[in-house]
């Protein structure tokens, strides 16, 4: 049995049981969440030796815990065709959560694990998990901090193309109405917020739910907070008027094309 999903492997932080968290998922298998072929939710906790004061890891431990999670995710993908669908370091460990189409195998393979991996402790489970609720409810995103994912997305793109980020530029907006009079009304909103209205078209190939999109724009900064700070604040402020916000583009500011004052 082949592993399910796509690839898309994404970070953010969040707080898990009051406490910061690191999450690492493939975002790849929302898609087919559940996977009725593996419903075996397998999980494994690694103990940090030398975690930061935060609980999150550190620079020094950042090889040997590679070496783990390539051994644990080598094995349960090799000898029980295991989906490694992500994990979480909080708290001095590192959690690693797969789903298997058994689990009778898992106690020995770990076993294997931990001879091999000695100077680790290691904690271990396993329990049926036809919903994939610990994908779904726990590693998955909250709509905001999917937002945030996306927003890191644009700008390594940017900073693949030298833009240092530093320099505040008009960004674009798009958002996506189901009738012209939401639309206006929000529209309203935004330009209270400093935003300049620069389209409004008909795209129903885009949505035939929402068809009714307005393009807007201002003057910001593009660092990921500022970044995200607009974008969570156009996402809610879409979501009183049952729109859809679709992201963000902006030009590239590098050294070459950046005027001088």
């Amino acid at each position: 049995m082949k592993n399910c999903g796509m690839e898309d492997w994404n970070s953010y932080l969040c707080r898990v049981n009051d406490t910061v968290a690191s999450i690492f998922l493939n975002l790849g298998l929302r898609p087919i969440a559940p996977d009725r072929a593996r419903p075996w939710l397998l999980w494994v906790w690694v103990y940090m030796k030398e975690p930061r004061e935060d609980g999150l890891s550190s620079s020094a431990e950042f090889d040997g815990l590679g070496i783990v999670e390539d051994h644990i995710v080598e094995a349960l993908q090799s000898k029980v065709q295991a989906e490694f669908v992500g994990r979480i370091t909080t708290d001095g460990r590192r959690e690693f959560y797969f789903y298997a189409p058994r689990s009778d195998q898992f106690p020995s393979i770990l076993s294997g694990i931990e001879n091999s991996m000695r100077g680790y402790e290691f904690d271990s489970g396993s329990q049926e998990d036809l919903d994939w609720s610990q994908y779904l409810s726990v590693l998955y995103p909250s709509e905001e901090d999917l937002q945030k994912i996306k927003d890191t997305k644009v700008l390594e793109v940017l900073s693949r193309h030298g833009d240092n980020l530093r320099t505040p530029r008009e960004v674009c907006h798009w958002i996506y109405f189901t009738t012209p009079g939401e639309r206006s009304h929000f529209n309203d909103e935004v330009k209270k917020l400093g935003f300049e209205i620069k389209v409004e078209t008909e795209n129903r190939k885009h949505s035939a739910e929402r068809p009714f999109c307005s393009q807007i724009s201002r003057i910001d900064n593009v660092d990921h907070n500022a970044i995200s700070e607009v974008t969570i604040q156009l996402f809610k402020l879409s979501k009183r008027f049952d729109a859809e916000y679709d992201g963000w583009e902006t030009q590239v500011i590098s050294k070459e094309n950046q005027k001088p004052n």
